[in-house]
């Protein structure tokens, strides 16, 4: 049974394949092409915030690797059998497509993506079924779906390689040319003598032309691993040649090739698709089993532990957004998980943790060196490493990592590397050129294919991750010869703020502290740019876990005063994008919590209440058909709305509610929401935002409108907040919480607090601070000269921290009511004028069904000013989850009815 050998401490443990596979999904090229933009460090610092939501929803429609090798027929026949039972539970039954399929899939994957492992687990479940001739495991086990079990057959490609190779030298005469047209029968002989001798040590007699035979007869599954190391450019494309006669001359078979990308990979007839990373689920899947596999029993404290280890490490994957790439490569994943349960740890400062991980990689790669390498590879093959010590090949990564980083490179040509390390093994092994190029170039190799640091792409090598870059060459700058100065220099490249992050912060763990004290106080005292260079400062401090280290405390206080200053002072900073980047540094120190607003269970939550009356609803000379004809519309009762949104911070509470951790309270209101979720066929785990990482929001936008969640889910957190204010003694037992309802929501973003009388429409305002302001007057440079809204035209391209625009407030004291986030209301969608009374639907407490669309209001970042208008509308179905999407509270301090 294949195993995964891991290395913990000074022993050899083994991991039964089965008990830790996770089943992974595969994208086309052009879907996985944002992702490998991001880890490759190719977007601009400031747009990564932008494109990683953008990068992880491009991910989201994939297809399981063995699905795709699946019959139609049954495949379609699957899908009649799910819509008929959808039918039968009353659900909606509409046809469901049918996912495309192959018999001949290129799966192309990054080293360590999981390309080996998904073969070989497919291979061990399919043998498992053809021992006992029927198809069982298959279709559970690996979603695959086909009439007969099918045989597999699992080839690596380096072991064919060197059987070619020594073909090639021994033939002569009229043998040569047959053997350059790459003929079938070369791979198949191969295979007939590998096996037959792998089951003569097992003591199993079979048939010498077993497998050709197999193969020839059809129904088999054939997975060829490694095409791309199996030799250089000429290699390679003799290897595909021959898959290809392979194929031709055993067409019955389905065929799955495993590769990394390289220059000239074609398979003609192929469907070509890539590895799709981890997603947050999948990582905890990795994860549990990992941790369940590895405490050897299953008694009740070793799972615990092993739920504490997934917890642990899944609470660090998600603070940090890089590390949540890096852990999104099972081998970099399982990598991490290794360091925890030999309780090395992963701390929380990012340099120290990188460094365990590194070392941890290369002492494994080392180990293998020694040993002989990864199973499968070519036994002759002469190993690399063992000579030099960890540290050694590290200082060796540095060096490279310093070029790339200062030459502005994400790829290096082997040539290069050679050119860079060159002059090391020539001054101190006293090796000629020729021998020094051979030893990199077999080095820079096997670190590519084996250690999970470098990646060879196109001919060229980059590390796994461009986060690995920019750590090595923070490294560089211990050496003696580089300086503090020269390293700030560089503080305008934006491509270099990561390694000034990573060398203070190894500095602050590894020393000398007084390193990361100066180069922090040149940044704080820097004139130019001050506000970036402070942000920069903020960010190194953060990065360092400047609370446990005693020398840079006072720095930190400086640091947050600033920050306060520049996000949230009016005559300050005027740059809404800089202002939101300070408010998100505060957030992530801890340090936005006490601002009016942010805490549902203090009073200053709530804006000024407004007074009941009638107002002019709707524009006859609206921009859009939905905001005519005006009308009158009436409100009974006072109500007040929240000062901002719902914030991700706030909603984190009520999942933790749900999932059954918090305050008693809390607890108390999620399990009496439960069954009324069940009523309406809404399960918690669906209320987690999409654009979430994992279990928790990023890091710095606890204080951002939560977006992502259907209206469901909104009125689902209203009346679990409703409950929860009420169990705490905190809303009297006359008031309620609720979603506004549109009317509510009109009324508070377009008139004053109390009506001045006259006609309805007198004191009307058509944006909640009044008119749009002319933004290209002359005059001092202060908040109140910008843009009142984030809209599309403020720069910020996201959702922002609440509460950065107070100039545009509405005369309730509610802010945000224009731009950042659309709004779900209580209220269906109908047309004006509304007909009738108007309630606010409050699913939660009735037997109903959800209506058909509800409405939404203010506008969004992604959106213009014309949607930021008080009668602007929007509406969709309760299901739909949009990234601009978001909600606010209202607070009836009676019952309150719109007409």
């Amino acid at each position: 049974m294949p195993i995964i050998p891991i290395r913990a401490r000074e022993r050899q443990e083994q991991l039964l394949l089965e008990d830790v596979y996770v089943p992974l999904r595969v994208v086309e090229r052009g879907q996985i092409e944002g992702f490998l933009k991001l880890i490759r460090g190719e977007f601009d610092p400031e747009d990564e915030y932008r494109v990683r939501p953008e990068a992880y929803q491009a991910l989201d429609r994939s297809q399981g690797v063995y699905r795709m090798l699946s019959e139609p027929a049954l495949l379609q026949q699957q899908a009649k059998t799910q819509s008929r039972e959808r039918a039968r539970r009353g659900e909606s039954a509409d046809e469901v497509l049918v996912e495309p399929t192959s018999t001949r899939l290129l799966l192309i994957g990054d080293a360590g993506s999981g390309k080996t492992t998904t073969l070989q687990y497919g291979a061990l479940v399919l043998a498992c079924d053809c021992r006992e001739g029927r198809v069982d495991k298959a279709p559970e086990l690996l979603d695959l779906h086909a009439p007969t079990p099918l045989v597999p057959f699992y080839i690596r490609l380096t072991l064919v390689a060197t059987y070619v190779r020594e073909k090639f030298k021994r033939a002569q005469g009229e043998a040569l040319p047959r053997l350059q047209d790459a003929p079938s029968k070369l791979l198949l002989d191969w295979l007939d003598g590998y096996i037959s001798t792998q089951m003569d040590k097992r003591g199993v007699r079979l048939a010498a032309d077993f497998p050709s035979h197999q193969l020839a007869k059809g129904g088999c599954l054939v997975m060829l691993d490694g095409l791309d190391e199996t030799g250089d450019r000429r290699e390679r494309a003799y290897m595909q040649r021959l898959i290809a006669n392979l194929i031709q001359d055993c067409g019955k078979n389905r065929y799955l090739v495993a590769s990394r990308p390289f220059e000239d990979l074609q398979l003609p007839g192929f469907d070509e698709r890539h590895l799709s990373p981890l997603k947050r689920d999948e990582i905890e899947q990795l994860l549990g089993n990992w941790f369940g596999a590895v405490q050897k029993t299953r008694s009740q404290r070793a799972v615990e532990v092993a739920n504490d280890h997934v917890a642990y490490l899944g609470g660090l994957i998600d603070a940090n957004a890089r590390l949540f790439e890096m852990a999104t490569n099972p081998l970099l994943l399982t990598s991490m998980a290794l360091l925890v349960h030999t309780g090395v740890g992963l701390p929380r400062e990012r340099a120290e943790l990188y460094s365990r991980l590194i070392d941890l990689l290369l002492e494994t790669w080392r180990t293998q060196q020694i040993t002989g390498g990864l199973p499968g590879n070519d036994e002759g093959k002469t190993r690399y490493g063992g000579e030099e010590s960890v540290k050694g090949i590290r200082r060796r990564l540095q060096v490279i990592a310093a070029w790339m980083q200062e030459e502005g490179r994400r790829e290096l040509r082997l040539r290069e590397a050679q050119a860079i390390l060159r002059p090391v093994y020539k001054k101190n092994k006293s090796w000629d050129n020729e021998k020094a190029d051979d030893y990199i170039a077999n080095l820079i190799e096997s670190l590519s294919l084996e250690s999970g640091l470098l990646q060879r792409r196109d001919g060229g090598f980059s590390f796994a991750h461009y986060t690995l870059q920019e750590y090595l060459t923070a490294l560089a700058y211990n050496e003696p010869e580089r300086s503090i100065e020269e390293l700030y220099q560089h503080w305008t490249n934006r491509r270099w703020r990561e390694t000034i992050l990573l060398a203070v912060g190894n500095w602050a763990t590894e020393g000398p502290t007084d390193k990361a004290h100066q180069l922090i106080e040149r940044l704080l005292t820097t004139r130019d740019e001050a506000i970036n260079a402070v942000l920069l400062a903020a960010d190194a401090l953060y990065d360092a876990d400047v609370d446990r280290v005693v020398e840079l405390a006072p720095l930190r206080s400086e640091t947050l005063k600033r920050l306060h200053s520049y996000a949230f002072g009016e005559e300050v900073h005027p740059d809404p994008v800089l202002r939101n980047r300070a408010a998100m540094m505060l957030d992530r120190f801890g340090a936005d919590n006490e601002r009016p607003g942010l805490d549902l269970r203090r009073k200053d939550y709530w804006a000024t209440a407004i007074s009941p009356g009638t107002f002019r609803m709707g524009d006859d000379a609206g921009k859009y058909d939905d905001e005519k004809p005006a009308f009158d519309c009436t409100i009974t009762a006072s109500y007040a709305l929240a000062r901002f949104p719902v914030t991700n911070r706030q909603y984190l509470v009520f999942l933790e509610a749900l999932a059954g951790r918090g305050e008693a309270e809390a607890l108390v209101a999620a399990e009496r929401l439960k069954p009324r979720l069940n009523r309406h066929d809404q399960k918690p785990e669906r209320f987690r935002p999409r654009t979430w990482p994992g279990s928790r929001y990023l890091a710095g936008t606890g204080n951002h409108p939560v977006v992502a969640v259907t209206w469901y889910a909104a009125t689902a957190f209203a009346w679990w907040a409703n409950e929860w204010l009420h169990l705490c003694g905190l809303l009297p037992a006359h008031e309620t919480v609720r979603l506004p309802t549109e009317a509510e929501w009109e009324r508070a973003a377009a008139y004053p607090v109390h009506l001045p009388g006259g006609t309805s429409a007198d004191g009307r305002r058509t944006y909640p601070w009044g008119v749009w302001p002319d933004l290209t007057s002359a005059g001092a440079p202060r908040i109140t000269n910008t843009i009142p809204a984030n809209i599309d035209a403020s720069g910020i391209g996201s959702t922002s921290v609440v509460g950065l625009f107070p100039h545009g407030r509405a005369d309730c004291e509610a802010e945000e009511l224009a731009g950042n986030v659309w709004e779900w209301c209580s209220t269906p969608y109908t047309t004006y004028p509304f007909k009738g009374e108007i309630r606010a639907e409050m699913l939660y407490n009735e037997g109903k069904k959800a209506s058909d669309a509800y409405v939404l209001r203010g506008g969004s970042y992604y959106n213009d000013k014309d949607d930021a208008r008080c009668v602007g509308r929007n509406a969709y179905d309760p299901f739909y989850v949009g990234v601009n999407y978001g909600f606010r509270l209202a607070r009836l301090f009676s019952s309150s009815s719109s007409s």
